[in-house]
């Protein structure tokens, strides 16, 4: 039988998988395929909405729910404060980060992203804050194995 916090865990894992390995796929599988195309501008704007939805909205919403979720089985919230256990400041640097990509992903998806074929600057600025979001969001899953591992 599948407990609340096993479902809460596994969501948490899948909504990872398609936030991270959405990135994965579009910088090695997707982006490479477009960039020989004649239509790519509007190929990748329509990607970038789509992926912006499912990636941005709805699994960075998810892993939210589900971390917190997570934090309340695996740790609980009154010992969040306790920065003198290992595990608990591992879990801070995971949030830190976590916020870090909400905010590098909100600057992308709906300002540069969108922009990006309106001006040179906003290209390379939206090329440079999705280069920053995957490196950040790589180093939430450090962290998040990190924890695994005891902090």
């Amino acid at each position: 039988m599948l407990t609340f916090k096993e479902l809460a865990l596994f969501l948490h894992v899948l909504f990872a998988c398609i936030w991270v390995g959405g990135m994965l796929a579009l910088v090695f599988v997707v982006a490479p395929v477009l960039r020989g195309l004649k239509n790519r501008e509007e190929l990748f704007l329509t990607l970038g909405r789509r992926l912006s939805f499912y990636g941005t909205f709805l699994s960075l919403g998810g892993l939210f729910i589900t971390g917190l979720i997570n934090i309340h089985y695996l740790l609980g919230f009154s010992q969040l404060l306790d920065l003198s256990n290992p595990y608990t400041k591992t879990l801070w640097n995971k949030l830190f980060a976590f916020f870090c990509v909400v905010g590098v992903s909100l600057a992308h998806d709906l300002y540069f992203g969108k922009r990006a074929y309106e001006r040179r600057f906003n290209l390379y600025m939206a090329r440079f804050l999705g280069f920053l979001n995957l490196i950040l969001s790589l180093l939430v899953v450090f962290f998040a194995i990190k924890l695994r591992l005891g902090g």
